[in-house]
């Protein structure tokens, strides 16, 4: 089957779902979060080794429970302090393991876990905190996803026909300054569009929001592709047909979810 209906079916199938998580919330959020985590962090362990950096497992995919979990149960008002909680008590579980693993575990490879532990489970944890936002959760974290999606499909079409000025011509051929301008202006249009239908927040507003999540979600993509040329794999996994792994459709959503979730503590009354 050609690559791009694989695209389109495996699209077709994986949105609807996702858009079911979402609109449940609560539970069933929660536990879609941990498995995608716990499927991400098997990715990047798998890129990780590649580098010839061994992460101990325990810590590792401790925290695709642990931050998610955390996220969940923390109450209104202080979400981060029971992410910082997280933060530091993996840390320490770090620091532990370079004493009882001596020599086996170097800095190396427990600096690699501490920080892609971070790098998935922290920020995916996000998208809890965001469905739990009273009163407009579910629609915050279905304008998040929307313009996320937008920036990829815009920067995807718009570089394909346009592209000319490669953006990181030595990490992402592929990528170029038309298509990045393109994603940005998908996002923007597909804000109004959604300002239109659902007027949560004001019009600029929803549109500095665009702007923002639709040059994050691209720094993101770079972020997992850099990760993939220093392991020498074009994609993270074979999971989703025509689209590779897990971690290949997240990586911009990883960033766009913290950014949008402290603009919107911030930023709105």
């Amino acid at each position: 089957m050609d690559l791009f209906w694989q695209r389109i079916i495996s699209a077709l199938i994986g949105i609807p779902v996702i858009i079911l998580f979402i609109y449940l919330g609560g539970l069933p959020l929660l536990l879609f979060i941990i498995v995608l985590a716990f499927f991400c962090a098997y990715e990047l362990q798998r890129i990780l080794r590649r580098i010839d950096l061994l992460v101990p497992r325990l810590p590792f995919y401790g925290s695709a429970l642990l931050f998610p979990l955390l996220a969940y149960f923390a109450p209104d008002g202080h979400e981060y302090e029971y992410l910082f909680f997280g933060v530091i008590f993996l840390l320490i579980m770090h620091m532990m393991l370079l004493v009882f693993n001596y020599p086996r575990l170097g800095v190396s490879d427990l600096a690699a876990s501490y920080l892609g532990s971070g790098y998935i489970s922290l920020l995916l944890s996000h998208f809890i905190l965001i469905r739990n936002l009273s009163p407009f959760g579910l629609q915050y974290l279905l304008l998040v996803i929307i313009l996320t999606w937008a920036c990829d499909i815009g920067a995807y079409f718009i570089g394909r026909l346009f592209g000319s000025r490669a953006l990181c011509p030595k990490l992402s051929p592929g990528k170029t300054w038309e298509g990045c301008a393109g994603g940005i202006i998908f996002c923007v249009v597909t804000a109004a569009v959604f300002q239109v239908i659902c007027p949560i927040l004001t019009l600029q507003k929803i549109i500095l929001l665009a702007i923002i999540i639709g040059f994050v979600a691209q720094i993101g993509d770079l972020v997992e592709s850099s990760l993939k040329r220093m392991g020498e794999i074009k994609d993270s996994g074979n999971i989703i047909p025509g689209h590779g792994g897990v971690l290949d459709r997240l990586d911009s959503i990883l960033f766009t979810g913290p950014v949008a979730y402290l603009f919107i503590k911030i930023l709105l009354p």
